[in-house]
């Protein structure tokens, strides 16, 4: 009956002693925090303000460019007498050009949206020409040429990264569009030695376009950008005599009446004053 006691006693001392021991272990185990918040950096504002740069590339245009448009002027039988003078002579070119400038604009950047303007003015020398030549023969050349050329735009884009914006721009081109009219036509001279030229162009149209620009050092960016650009506007010169006035003294108009317009692409650099 002792022995039976004892052992009772010391197997509830035992437990006891486990019991305090795994509590004493829980007490001292290190208490699991939670993980700090990472924070996250604001979006950079290093695109807004002012800007400067210089930009060069090519103006041109890969399309077919306008045809001599002949308009006799109230005489009979007008469309074949000078359909019989000038068969199917007619052709068109258009020369491309270098062309490069300086820049000023001004950005703002919200998050990932950057907006804002900027203008830009331009040395470019391309020219479109409409030629007939009739069977009498002789030539008949017309022309148009711009030797400079601005735009006043907006633009806005999206950050691709902080320091890559991809951007839409459009908005005013203007520029000087000479017209100019030449002939050796002994007909055309004799009747009208200096013929009327009606120079209609319109100095002011419209560009849009897209581009890329890269931040490559704080204030300091490099891009590319492509640009349509319409100056609109029409030239005629009026002829009279010969086949040109019918024989009842009426006359006929040389007319451009396409939109002088072309494509330029260019690589610029800019400096910004954050």
């Amino acid at each position: 009956m002792r022995f039976a006691t004892f052992s009772l006693l010391t197997t509830t001392c035992l437990v006891s002693s486990l019991s305090l021991a795994q509590a004493a272990d829980l007490y001292d185990a290190p208490v699991m925090e939670p993980a700090p918040m990472m924070d996250v950096a604001p979006v950079s504002s290093g695109w807004t303000g002012l800007y400067l740069g210089v930009q060069g590339g090519g103006a041109f245009n890969p399309d077919d460019p306008d045809d001599v448009a002949l308009r006799p002027n109230g005489f009979p039988f007008a469309g074949s007498v000078i359909q019989g003078a000038f068969g199917s002579n007619f052709d068109s070119n258009f020369d491309s050009s270098f062309i490069g400038g300086a820049h000023i604009g001004y950005d703002y950047q919200i998050d990932n949206v950057v907006l804002g303007v900027v203008a830009d003015i331009n040395a470019v020398d391309v020219s479109r020409s409409s030629n007939a030549d009739s069977s009498t023969p002789a030539f008949y050349r017309t022309n148009r040429s711009l030797d400079y050329l601005g735009t006043v735009r907006a633009r806005a884009g999206y950050l691709v990264t902080p320091t890559t914006l991809g951007y839409v721009t459009g908005g005013l081109a203007y520029g000087e569009v000479d017209y100019s009219f030449s002939t050796n036509s002994p007909a055309a001279r004799g009747a009208n030695p200096a013929p009327i030229v009606n120079d209609d162009e319109d100095d002011f149209g419209y560009t849009v376009g897209a581009g890329m620009e890269v931040m490559f050092t704080e204030n300091m960016s490099f891009g590319a950008e492509y640009q349509y650009v319409n100056l609109g506007g029409s030239g005629s010169t009026r002829l009279s005599g010969g086949p040109f006035g019918g024989g009842v003294g009426g006359s006929t108009d040389f007319v451009v009446d396409d939109d002088f317009d072309f494509h330029t692409v260019t690589a610029k650099i800019s400096y910004k004053f954050n």
